[in-house]
C-alpha cells in the first residue's frame, strides 16, 4: 500500500511539475497533495491496529521508534505545505496512542500521552520549518527584485529609462561579434534632435526633459522586444534594430523622424518641439565591427545634419569606417540622403 501510494504522488508530482498551474487549479492540487499524505498517514497507522505486539514490550518499543521515525522525516517533505504534516501524522500517532492506552496499563497510559505529545512538538516544529522556508524563499525573491533594480539602474538611463550608452555598446559588441550568426543583417540608427538647446534656453530643462522623455516614447514605440533603444548622449539617441532588413531600417528611421518632428510638449503655457537628424548604418553580424556601424551611423547623422537638419541619411557599414574620420565618412554618406 505504501509502494502504491509513493507511486501515486510521484506521478501527481511529475505532472505537477509539468503543466502551468494557474491561481484557480492551486488549490484542487494543493487538497490532492494532502489528500495522499493522510492516505500515507493511514496506511503506517494500520500498524498499530493490525500488526501490534500486544505480548511483546520489546517490539511495542520497537514500533514506537519506527512510527516515531517516520513522522519525524516527515517533516522535512511535509511542512512546506500548510496542514500536510499534521494530516499526515495524526492517523500515524494517534491510532498507537489508543492501543497503547486502551490496554489498561500504567506504562502503556505513560507511554500513549508521552507520544501525544511527541506528535504535538513534531506539528509544532513543522510549522515553524513551514515558516523559515517562507521566510527564506521571500528573501530570495526580495533580493532577486532588489538584483534585478541595481542592474536596470546600472544599464537605464535615469530619465528615459532607455539603454543607457554603456550597455549600448554591449549589446552592439555582443551582436557584432556573435560569429554563430555570420551574414545576419541588423541596423544601426542614430539620433540627433535639432535645436534641443534652444528648448533648454526658452523653457528651461524641465521643458527639455520633457521633449526627451517624449522621444523616448517614440522610440520605444518602433521597437521590437529584442531591439534596442537607448539614450547614448545629452540630446542623442540610438536604436539597434536586429535581424531588421537595410529596406525596413530605413523605414523605421524615416517613421521616427515623423514622429518626433510632430511630437509637441507644453511646460508653464509654452509649447515646445523638436526636430531630428538621423544617420543609418547597416551591417552583418560578424563581418561588420561595433566601430564601424557607429562611425558610419555617425558619419550618416552628420551629413544630415549639413543637408539641412530634419531628414534620415543612410550609410552602408564598411572596413573605409575603422579609419577615416567622420568628415571623409560624411562625403561617403552624401549619396545615400533621404529627403523629408
Amino acid at each position: 500500500a505504501v509502494s502504491v501510494l509513493t507511486l501515486l504522488r510521484l506521478t501527481m508530482q511529475q505532472t505537477y511539475e509539468r503543466r502551468a498551474i494557474g491561481a484557480s487549479e492551486y488549490k484542487f492540487w494543493q487538497q490532492g497533495f494532502i489528500a495522499t499524505a493522510f492516505a500515507s498517514g493511514c496506511v503506517w497507522g494500520a500498524l498499530s491496529l493490525f500488526l501490534f505486539p500486544e505480548t511483546s514490550v520489546l517490539h511495542q518499543a520497537y514500533l514506537t521508534f519506527v512510527l516515531g521515525g517516520v513522522c519525524a522525516g516527515a517533516v522535512s517533505v511535509y511542512a512546506p505545505l500548510p496542514g500536510a504534516f499534521t494530516a499526515f501524522s495524526i492517523p500515524v500517532i494517534v491510532p498507537y496512542a489508543y492501543r497503547v492506552w486502551s490496554m489498561g496499563e500504567t506504562e502503556g497510559g505513560l507511554m500513549a500521552a508521552l507520544v501525544s505529545v511527541f506528535m504535538l512538538i513534531l506539528i509544532r516544529t513543522a510549522g515553524q520549518a513551514r515558516k523559515n522556508v517562507k521566510d527564506i524563499l521571500d528573501l530570495q525573491v526580495r533580493n532577486a527584485g532588489l538584483t534585478r533594480a541595481l542592474h536596470h539602474r546600472a544599464t537605464h538611463d535615469s530619465l528615459v529609462d532607455l539603454v543607457n550608452h554603456g550597455e549600448f555598446n554591449r549589446r552592439l559588441e555582443r551582436l557584432t561579434k556573435d560569429n554563430r550568426r555570420e551574414e545576419d543583417e541588423y541596423s544601426l540608427i542614430f539620433i540627433d534632435l535639432d535645436l534641443f538647446k534652444e528648448v533648454n534656453d526658452t523653457g528651461g530643462h524641465a521643458a527639455g526633459d520633457l521633449i526627451l522623455k517624449g522621444v523616448a516614447d517614440v522610440l520605444r514605440a518602433q521597437t521590437r522586444s529584442g531591439d534596442t533603444a537607448a539614450r547614448v548622449g545629452g540630446d542623442e539617441f540610438a536604436l539597434l534594430l536586429d535581424g531588421c532588413p537595410h529596406k525596413r531600417a530605413l523605414e523605421i528611421a524615416e517613421s521616427v523622424r515623423e514622429d518626433i518632428a510632430s511630437l509637441t510638449v507644453e511646460y508653464e503655457g509654452g509649447q515646445y518641439s523638436v526636430k531630428a537628424s538621423i544617420g543609418v548604418s547597416y551591417g552583418q553580424s560578424g563581418i561588420h565591427n561595433a566601430t564601424g556601424m557607429l562611425k558610419a551611423a555617425d558619419a550618416a547623422c552628420y551629413t544630415a545634419k549639413e543637408d539641412g537638419r530634419n531628414r534620415v541619411c543612410i550609410n552602408p557599414a564598411s572596413d573605409l569606417f575603422q579609419t577615416t574620420d567622420r568628415f571623409e565618412l560624411a562625403q561617403q554618406a552624401a549619396g545615400y540622403s533621404a529627403h523629408p
